[in-house]
C-alpha cells in the first residue's frame, strides 16, 4: 500500500510560502492539501484559494477548504472539511 501526506496549511500565510508550497508538492508525495485558515476574513481565504488551488491542480494535489463550503465550491477546490462545531449542516 502506498502511503501518502495530507498537508495541512499553517495558520498564516505570506508571500514566501507560495513558492515554498510549490516545491514541497514537487516531491510528489503529498496527495491532499487542506487551507485552515481560522483568522482570516472570507474574502482573503478566497483570493488565498485560488492561489493554492493553482499550485495544487499543477502538482496534481487534492484541495481541501477547511469551514468554508461556499469558498470551496467558488474555486471549486475537491472538497471541504466541516468539524461538528463549525457550521449548522
Amino acid at each position: 500500500m502506498k502511503k501518502f501526506v495530507y498537508l495541512i496549511s499553517p495558520p498564516k500565510i505570506n508571500n514566501n510560502f507560495y513558492k515554498r508550497l510549490s516545491s514541497a508538492l514537487k516531491a510528489n508525495n503529498v496527495k491532499y492539501f487542506q487551507l485552515r485558515l481560522k483568522k482570516h476574513n472570507e474574502k482573503k481565504i478566497l483570493m488565498i484559494s485560488k492561489k493554492i488551488l493553482r499550485i495544487c491542480k499543477n502538482n496534481n494535489v487534492k484541495l481541501i477548504i477547511n469551514d468554508f463550503p461556499q469558498i470551496a465550491q467558488k474555486t471549486k477546490a475537491d472538497g471541504c472539511h466541516i468539524g461538528q462545531k463549525d457550521t449548522s449542516f
